[in-house]
């Protein structure tokens, strides 16, 4: 059981965080000073050194945090998924799509972004095995699915996962960077783009010989 030390120094670090995420989120990273923070989390500026080190290393604890929580989301998802795979998988996507809506503003969302992609963070390098955390939750939905026989045999769950993972990075992005996507829109989207991958995007074509295609049927009819 931790002491009631430990307990006070926990519930501090967390005030920190909080106020820095409430201040980077209004006015970023840059803008929001230590001083800043550590009056709104009512320490001295010397405790929030104490703490995390630099501004950089605080602004990293919270981006780990967020992701930890992205992913605590997530699991809601594997419970008791649907029984159509697309919507399964779309559903755990939107998962996270909403839950970094109603707690990231879209400016501190572009600052993770910055962040993850920085030499800090190895050139998005550390960014992926952090995200990693995402597409295992991906790969347990896509197995359960592919147990009950919907990923064809010679696709792996892994492979199934990447694909859907691959396909909701785009809503994501738009979404993220408040590039003039709205949540509604992106939720669409997702979901429709991982039917897509899913299902697959090409038509159908009969074998030759196999009758008449729409084409000349659409010929004859003009003659």
């Amino acid at each position: 059981m931790s002491s009631l030390r430990d307990r006070q120094k926990e519930r501090r670090r967390r005030d920190i965080m909080d106020a820095a995420w409430a201040l980077i989120g209004e006015k970023g990273l840059d803008a929001a000073s230590i001083e800043e923070i550590a009056t709104k989390a009512e320490v001295g500026p010397a405790t929030v050194y104490n703490y995390f080190g630099s501004k950089n290393d605080l602004f990293e604890a919270l981006f780990v945090r967020y992701i930890e929580r992205e992913v605590e989301a997530g699991e809601a998802s594997l419970v008791d998924p649907p029984e159509d795979m697309a919507e399964g998988m779309a559903a755990l996507f939107e998962t996270y799509l909403v839950r970094a809506a109603e707690s990231c503003t879209p400016l501190i969302m572009r600052e993770f972004y910055m962040l993850s992609m920085s030499k800090q963070f190895d050139y998005g390098r550390e960014t992926y095995r952090l995200k990693q955390r995402f597409m295992e939750q991906a790969v347990r939905l896509a197995t359960h699915y592919k147990e009950r026989g919907q990923v064809r045999e010679d696709v792996s769950a892994a492979d199934a996962a990447v694909m859907c993972y691959s396909a909701v990075t785009f809503p994501f992005l738009l979404s993220f960077l408040g590039m003039g996507m709205d949540l509604d829109t992106a939720r669409g989207l997702v979901h429709r783009y991982v039917r897509f991958a899913i299902d697959g995007i090409g038509r159908q074509h009969a074998a030759p010989g196999a009758g008449t295609d729409s084409s000349s049927q659409s010929a004859t009819s003009h003659q």
